[in-house]
């Protein structure tokens, strides 16, 4: 293995400067097998968790290497599409957008920004890139309600969480809030507006959400000083300016130390454990077609899992169905879609200029109605930017979720399966419809049957969580049960529900993990 190794480390020391060149290897090229190398420390996946742990690893002194399946965007030159124009960054290797709805446009395959999951009674939408699911989001930068918080980890020190922990995680990832003034007065910002007066009518609790976007930035794209890019419609297949993505926060700050190497457009497939518990990981090298043009084995003795909730949980259950890679039972069980439940209602307002006709693709407005014991839940009052007023307004409710999922993985497809059905979204169902109902009473209106089957959007999903439970897949730091030396730092730490957008929790999640495995020696 060490004749190997000095084979081909010249090739991969060239790291993210020879990989950024990745995404123009379009053309069919012959695949090259059997490249191996060894690092010390490996990270799947870059989205929060996993960028979390590379900046904390990278300042601890560690050398690091990330493996990220999707794009180096900042690097590839190619610019992010918006929701009216997609284009490259639209869809993963797809003929057609695959956005929840107006799947109208053709699409060339390319290895686009936004992927989903598809299975019979759900989709889940995760994220593509170096920056994962950060690329793709709102960007809504929400800390859970500290009851429910304490509900969901029992273990944790929930004062030290919100002392510590949220607001760490709110200062790497340059939360802000938008300036009231602003919103009073901003054009694209009258779909909040109604939706907070139509709310409060209703007798809802309305509230302010800050966001990772750049507010600042956005009055100036506002009065055309930088270019646009929240006000041009841009948002879940990236945005160009403004949005503070992991790439230009964290990750940023892990590059600056010298210690992170980024390859880019590599599919980690399986996991094995070698005899002295490190881990041999096969990874194919992708061309932006998807095609596969080098088959890797990647060596280490310390492998960090942050490829998001779905991602780590394929890998994981895919390695125990083709390497028997050992799994305590627990792995898969406690999935939830984090209460996503969506909804609408037409009509809004249609004879005083409806919603408006130009949306922020940010939404800074929320409903809580948390506090209610017999129809808890925190709504997103959320764009919907069609370059028209079509009087709708669209809403991403956040439940409880009372019942869980289970993951699976079929060894015949090599592909997850997942055990989750109407039963599931009963209680998040009936929450959507005494919204609206108390919605359309107080202010008129009714529900949108135009965007959701009846008017409800029961198969969308933006926050999968759960899988791979903190304190029962793994311990309470995240070190995976059964395992010396493979950590978990992703959304799978969740147990289905958290009540609110969840990057905040996974980012001060992560935080906490890796700066207990750091003080405890184990990275």
């Amino acid at each position: 293995m060490d004749k190997t190794k000095n084979i081909f480390s010249g090739i991969l020391n060239t790291g993210r400067s020879w990989f950024s060149k990745s995404t123009s290897l379009s053309g069919a090229q012959p695949s090259t097998s059997g490249i191996e190398t060894n690092r010390p420390i490996i990270i799947i996946g870059s989205g929060y968790g996993a960028a979390v742990a590379a900046l904390r690893l990278c300042e601890a002194g560690k050398k690091v290497l990330i493996l990220e399946m999707g794009v180096d965007w900042a690097k590839s030159g190619i610019k992010y599409s918006s929701l009216l124009k997609p284009g490259k960054s639209a869809a993963w290797l797809k003929n057609k957008t695959i956005a929840p709805f107006m799947n109208i446009f053709p699409l060339r395959p390319f290895t686009g920004a936004l992927d989903r999951f598809s299975f019979k009674n759900i989709d889940i939408w995760v994220g593509r890139g170096v920056g994962g699911g950060s690329i793709v989001n709102g960007g809504m930068a929400v800390i859970p309600k500290k009851s429910y918080f304490k509900e969901i980890f029992p273990s944790l020190d929930a004062e030290k969480f919100y002392n510590f922990y949220f607001p760490l995680a709110s200062q790497e990832l340059k939360v802000n809030g938008i300036d009231e003034q602003f919103l009073k007065d901003c054009p694209y910002y009258k779909y909040t507006r109604v939706g907070e007066s139509e709310a409060r009518n209703a007798g809802f609790k309305t509230v302010r959400v800050p966001n990772v976007y750049d507010f600042k930035y956005m009055e100036k794209e506002y009065k055309n000083e930088v270019p646009r890019s929240a006000l041009n419609a841009e948002v879940i297949y990236g945005n160009n300016y403004g949005k503070n993505s992991l790439d230009k926060t964290y990750l940023e700050k892990a590059l600056a130390t010298g210690n992170l190497e980024i390859l880019e457009l590599h599919c980690a497939d399986a996991i094995t454990r070698n005899d002295d518990n490190s881990y041999s990981i096969n990874v194919r090298q992708l061309n932006t077609l998807g095609k596969t043009v080098a088959d890797k084995t990647f060596h280490c003795t310390k492998l960090v899992l942050g490829a998001g909730t779905m991602g780590t949980l394929k890998l994981l259950l895919h390695s125990q169905a083709s390497n028997n890679f050992p799994l305590d039972p627990s792995v898969g069980k406690n999935w939830g879609n984090n209460g996503n439940f969506m909804t609408g209602r037409n009509w809004v307002k249609p004879f005083s200029g409806g919603t408006g006709a130009q949306q922020s693709t940010i939404p800074v407005g929320g409903v809580d109605n948390w506090d209610d014991d017999e129809h808890p839940f925190f709504t997103e009052i959320a764009p919907l930017p069609l370059g028209m007023d079509v009087a709708t307004a669209l809403y991403l409710l956040i439940n409880r979720v009372d019942k869980k999922g289970l993951v699976g993985h079929d060894k015949a497809s090599g592909r997850l399966v997942l055990e989750w059905d109407k039963s599931h979204t009963l209680k998040m169902k009936a929450n959507a419809n005494y919204f609206v109902r108390k919605m359309n009473r107080a202010n008129g209106g009714t529900r949108s049957r135009l965007l959701f089957r009846n008017g409800f959007g029961a198969n969308i999903c933006y926050h999968p969580l759960g899988g791979c439970v903190l304190a029962e897949s793994t311990n309470l730091y995240g070190k995976l049960k059964g395992h010396d030396n493979l950590y978990v730092v992703d959304g799978s730490l969740i147990p289905g529900t958290i009540g609110v957008n969840p990057l905040m929790t996974i980012t001060a999640i992560a935080e906490y993990c890796i700066e207990n495995l750091i003080q405890q020696g184990e990275l």
